[in-house]
């Protein structure tokens, strides 16, 4: 299997047609044609139905495709990276589903002054914070670990050669919409969440407690509700009774202060920090990041 079958494969599936595919990619129909056939002869799948209508993928070519997205993802990046005529700064920042550091990333942005630079925030599974950083394509993680979890996490990203350094420490917080019912009260007890829609963020198949970014708790959840970004979160969060449980972090200007944290009674608690490689030199604009996410634990330390 090679990168350009799988360019090939992703081309395909996006026009649904060999024939427009071929002519985007500036090929002849019968070599894209005999190339696929080629590729699903060694995986020993059939990755396209293939019909005078055009070229639907089966279950086998779609799950395919997922994997194809990566690999061509990272041979772009590192040709970008390494071939590319014009230098530049680079960061590539990967983190759970936080407000704050969308809100620290835009501040980054307004600050730099460095002539060329590529920057990437990805909002992604706990799971994958860890593996982009351990495989070099993200530069820094970002995650909070409950109390809980921390001995089986730092075992874990030791284990992967990562190092995690703790900025701030905090108790869990409801958050829910500032109509809700409990929304006005000095603290909230799981009793008297029970009843409401417990709303979380999906991990798909590594959903061990450790890389849930919620706190697990050992009461059943009657209704529970699974989402993947922050966006659907706070939609969910303003429309129905629902709530989830976090950090207790969110800055007022991401959401109208239509959403509102209260403490949670509970002995857990959150370390907030970020993860590196342990044998990797930080870049100029991960160091400015980092001094940026030190700043502002530092004021929350201070007004908290």
């Amino acid at each position: 299997m090679t990168i350009q079958q799988c360019k090939y494969v992703l081309e395909i599936s996006r026009y649904g047609s060999f024939n427009e595919a071929a002519k985007e990619l500036f090929i002849a129909q019968s070599s894209l044609s005999a190339s696929v056939k080629s590729l699903e002869k060694e995986l020993g799948i059939t990755i396209f139905e293939r019909s005078k209508h055009g070229a639907v993928l089966t279950v086998d070519g779609a799950e395919f495709v997922r994997y194809a997205s990566q690999i061509t993802e990272y041979d772009d990046f590192i040709t970008n990276r390494y071939l590319s005529q014009n230098k530049y700064e680079r960061l590539y920042i990967s983190t759970q589903h936080y407000d704050f550091i969308a809100d620290i990333f835009a501040k980054l942005l307004k600050e730099i002054n460095t002539e060329n630079y590529k920057i990437s925030l990805r909002e992604i599974r706990t799971y994958d914070v860890i593996k982009e950083v351990t495989s070099a394509y993200s530069d820094i993680g970002i995650l909070a670990i409950k109390n809980d979890d921390n001995e089986i996490m730092e075992r874990y990203l030791q284990k992967n050669g990562l190092n995690f350094t703790e900025i701030l420490k905090v108790k869990p917080h409801v958050f829910l919409k500032k109509e809700h019912k409990l929304a006005k009260k000095s603290y909230i007890t799981l009793e008297e969440l029970r009843t409401y829609p417990y709303i979380s963020y999906e991990q798909g198949e590594h959903n061990s407690s450790f890389f849930i970014e919620e706190l697990s708790f050992s009461q059943k959840h009657n209704k529970h509700i699974e989402i993947s970004d922050r966006a659907t979160l706070m939609n969910v969060l303003l429309t129905t009774d629902g709530y989830t449980i976090g950090t207790g972090i969110m800055p007022s200007v991401l959401n109208n202060s239509n959403i509102v944290s209260v403490p949670l009674k509970s002995h857990e608690f959150y370390r907030i920090g970020y993860i590196l490689r342990n044998d990797r030199k930080n870049t100029y604009l991960t160091r400015v990041f980092i001094e940026k996410l030190n700043c502002f634990a530092n004021n929350i330390k201070l007004n908290g």
